[in-house]
Formats: C-alpha cells, structure tokens, sequence
C-alpha cells in the first residue's frame, strides 16, 4: 500500500511539473493573436511569442485566436 501511494504522489508531483514548465499559449509576434493547444494555428511559424497563462497573454497586448477561443 506504501508503495502504490509513493508511486502515486510521485506521477502527480511529475504532472504538476510538467504542466509548469511549458507555456500553455503561443503568441503571433506578427498580428499579437493568441492560440491555444489543439488549434490549427498554434505552431504557425510566427508563433514564437510564449504564454503561461490567458491573462499574461491579454496583459501584453495580444487578442485571442477567434477559432480555437482561448
């Protein structure tokens, strides 16, 4: 039972790193839009500009993606 539990702490303390380190949004340094995983334009080639967060996305004055509506 020891052992489940530690395997299982260490899985959530690993996802919550994980989910940490990379940044949820790309930014378009081109037309200041923003887009979320899944979209279709989230790794365009001018998509170099990183957000970790929704709200530091809008605060540097990018707009939201209107296909995929972060």
């Amino acid at each position: 039972m020891r052992k489940l539990l530690a395997c299982v702490l260490i899985l959530l303390a690993l996802s919550v790193a994980a989910s940490a380190a990379s940044p949820t949004y790309h930014g378009n340094r081109d037309s200041h839009v923003f887009h979320r995983p899944g979209c279709r334009y989230y790794n365009c080639k001018h998509c170099v500009v990183a957000f970790a967060s929704r709200q530091a996305a809008l605060d540097a004055g990018y707009r939201p993606c209107k296909v995929c509506k972060p």
